[in-house]
């Protein structure tokens, strides 16, 4: 078993972690390959998903620009942004994705984000305008300048830590 199914399995062990994500579910339908367990082997599209919600809930030009075929916010995004953009859900999942970052492998994340992109299904072209933040922002961050101002914190923090390295050798090698 690799490293990285190691962590993530520890990381599954938490009592925590599986009731964090239970709030979510309903808009998570679809997204991740197992949206109903959401075991280890869904992490990294569990992170990319989750940030790229997050951006849309932060950016309301990024909201209007990714509007569904009706003109209303993706499921997730509007889960999140029932009560607000000061919603819980969002809180909670900032809290979700520093749990999810330190199992996450660079390599693994940037591959499910050029999955994830390339997906033209309806329910992942809504995110396609947040992917394409994710991924300029990690160009910054590992150009070594500020990520936007809409970029979460913890993928701030993912990518600028011992990440960053690996991250640039993927995105300039």
């Amino acid at each position: 078993m690799s490293d990285a199914k190691v962590y993530r399995r520890i990381a599954r062990l938490s009592e925590e972690f599986p009731g964090l994500l239970a709030a979510l579910k309903p808009g998570l339908k679809g997204l991740v390959p197992d949206d109903t367990n959401f075991t280890e082997e869904s992490y990294d599209e569990l992170f990319a998903i989750l940030a790229a919600a997050l951006y849309s809930v932060k950016d309301a030009k990024l909201r209007k620009a990714s509007a569904n075929a009706s003109g209303g916010n993706p499921k997730l995004v509007a889960l999140l942004m029932d009560e607000g953009e000061k919603d819980k859900d969002a809180a909670l999942v900032e809290r979700i994705l520093e749990r999810l970052a330190p199992y996450v492998p660079p390599q693994v994340f940037l591959q499910t984000l050029a999955t994830m992109h390339a997906n033209d299904a309806p329910a992942f072209r809504e995110y396609h305008g947040a992917i394409q933040r994710i991924v300029a922002d990690l160009y910054r961050i590992a150009a070594g300048f500020a990520p936007g101002e809409h970029c979460p914190a913890a993928l701030v923090r993912w990518a600028s830590g011992p990440h960053r390295e690996r991250i640039r050798a993927e995105l300039f090698g």
